[in-house]
C-alpha cells in the first residue's frame, strides 16, 4: 500500500485491500495494538477498510498494518505509514474603535500548525492595495499590519490568510474609521416673519452619522438655553438633514437657537444663532359699526402692531382717502409698540355712510379692518 497523508482535525479511511475469496478475517494494528483502541477508530471487517475520526497528529501519525487470515494457519499483511500534516490556526483578532488620523498596528499570530507557515492579507477579498499606505511585517509565525495615518479610505473587511501544507486558513475583521462631527452647514443669524414657515439650517458629517439636537433660549437676554418640545402639534420638527422646522413662527419663537451635534467620536460640536421674529402690520382693534349725527365731527380710530415703521391708509368703498380734502383729517400717534391712526370726518353729511376701511402696510405684510359708518339725520 502506498503511504498516505492525512489532515489533522479531519476524519480519514485506510483501504485494505483483498484479492481473492474466502478470507477468514481482517484485522488492523498500529504498533502490535490491536484496532480500535479508542473511541476515534473503527474498523470494517466486512471491507477491510479502517476510519480515522478527528485525526490527531500525535497519537494517528505511524505505521498501521493490514493482517488478512486467508487459512486458518495462513495470514498476509501489508503496512502504510501514516503522515499527519497540522494545518495552521489563527488566534482570533479583532480591530478595537478608531478614529481618522490615528495609528494602528493588529498582529495576525499562528497559534499553531505545521512549518513553514505563509501568512499573507486581504482587504474586502483583494490583495491591499500599495496606495492605502499599509506597511505588513512577516516574522516567522505572526504578521502585522500596520497604518500610521487612518482615513475613510482604510474602513473594510482585513482578512489574514495563513498556508501550510496542510490547509489555508484565514480570520476576518472589520476596520471601521470614526469621523469626529464638524458642521456642513452652520446655522447662522436670521429673520422669521410671523404666522410664516421658517428653517434654521443646521447640518454635519461624520461616522457613525451624527445626531443633531436643538436648544432653544427665549429672548435676547443673556442664553439660557432649553431642550425644544418637538411633539407640540409638530408645529416644530427637526428635518432628516437636522435643520429645524417650524411650521408656523408665533412672536414667542424669537430667541437664541442652539445646533449641537454629536457621534460619540470626539468632542461635541455646537454653534447659535439668533431668530428674529418679524411682525407683519395687523390691525389689532377697530370699531366695527359705528354712528355719526349729520353736520357734526366724527372721529374713527384703528390701533395697529408690527414692525415699525408702520404705514396707515384709509379707503372709503376702496377708494383711498386723501387726507388732504377739506373734510378728512387723518392723525397718526405712537404709543408703545402700537401705531394709532385716527381718521377725522369734519362736518358728517348723509353721504358719508358707507364701509370705511383702514389699511396696516410694513416690510412683512399688511392687514385692513372694516368700519361701517352709518350718519344720521338731526
Amino acid at each position: 500500500m502506498k503511504n498516505l497523508t492525512a489532515i489533522a482535525g479531519r476524519d480519514m479511511y485506510i483501504h485494505c485491500r483483498v484479492i481473492g475469496y474466502p478470507y477468514y478475517s481482517i484485522k488492523w494494528y498500529k504498533d502490535s495494538n490491536l484496532l480500535p483502541y479508542n473511541h476515534r477508530q473503527r474498523a470494517f471487517e466486512n471491507n477491510g477498510t479502517l476510519k480515522l475520526f478527528d485525526v490527531q497528529k500525535d497519537v494517528d501519525e505511524g505505521e498501521y498494518t493490514c493482517n488478512v487470515l486467508v487459512q486458518p494457519q495462513l495470514s498476509t499483511h501489508q503496512s502504510v505509514y501514516v503522515t499527519v500534516k497540522v494545518p495552521p490556526t489563527i488566534h482570533p483578532f479583532e480591530f478595537p474603535r478608531f478614529s481618522i488620523g490615528q495609528r494602528v498596528f493588529i498582529p495576525c499570530v499562528v497559534m499553531s500548525g505545521d512549518q513553514p507557515v505563509f501568512i499573507t492579507w486581504q482587504k474586502d477579498g483583494r490583495p491591499i492595495p500599495v496606495s492605502l499606505g499599509v506597511t505588513i511585517d512577516n516574522i516567522d509565525f505572526t504578521s502585522s499590519l500596520r497604518v500610521s495615518n487612518l482615513t475613510l479610505m482604510h474602513n473594510g473587511n482585513y482578512t489574514c490568510v495563513a498556508r501550510n501544507q496542510a490547509a489555508a486558513v484565514e480570520h476576518q475583521s472589520q476596520l471601521i474609521v470614526r469621523v469626529p462631527p464638524k458642521f456642513v452647514v452652520q446655522p447662522k443669524d436670521q429673520d422669521g416673519i410671523y404666522g410664516k414657515a421658517v428653517i434654521l439650517n443646521c447640518s454635519a458629517e461624520g461616522y457613525p452619522v451624527p445626531t443633531i439636537q436643538w436648544e432653544y433660549s427665549k429672548g435676547a437676554g443673556v442664553p439660557q438655553f432649553k431642550s425644544i418640545a418637538l411633539n407640540s402639534g409638530f408645529r416644530i420638527e427637526v428635518l432628516v438633514n437636522g435643520s429645524l422646522f417650524i411650521k408656523h413662527v408665533l412672536e414667542e419663537d424669537s430667541g437664541f437657537y442652539l445646533c449641537r451635534v454629536s457621534n460619540d467620536v470626539g468632542a461635541d460640536v455646537s454653534k447659535s444663532m439668533y431668530l428674529n421674529v418679524k411682525i407683519p402690520a395687523m390691525i389689532t382693534s377697530y370699531p366695527n359699526t359705528t354712528l355719526a349725527t349729520q353736520g357734526e365731527e366724527k372721529k374713527m380710530s384703528c390701533t395697529a402692531h408690527g414692525e415699525k415703521p408702520i404705514m396707515v391708509r384709509w379707503e372709503k368703498e376702496e377708494r383711498i382717502i386723501n387726507p388732504e380734502t377739506s373734510r378728512y383729517v387723518v392723525s397718526v400717534k405712537e404709543m408703545g409698540d402700537e401705531v394709532i391712526s385716527t381718521l377725522q370726518i369734519m362736518p358728517t353729511v348723509r353721504e358719508d355712510s358707507g364701509f370705511f376701511s383702514c389699511h396696516a402696510i410694513n416690510s412683512f405684510g399688511e392687514d385692513r379692518g372694516i368700519i361701517q359708518l352709518t350718519v344720521q339725520g338731526i
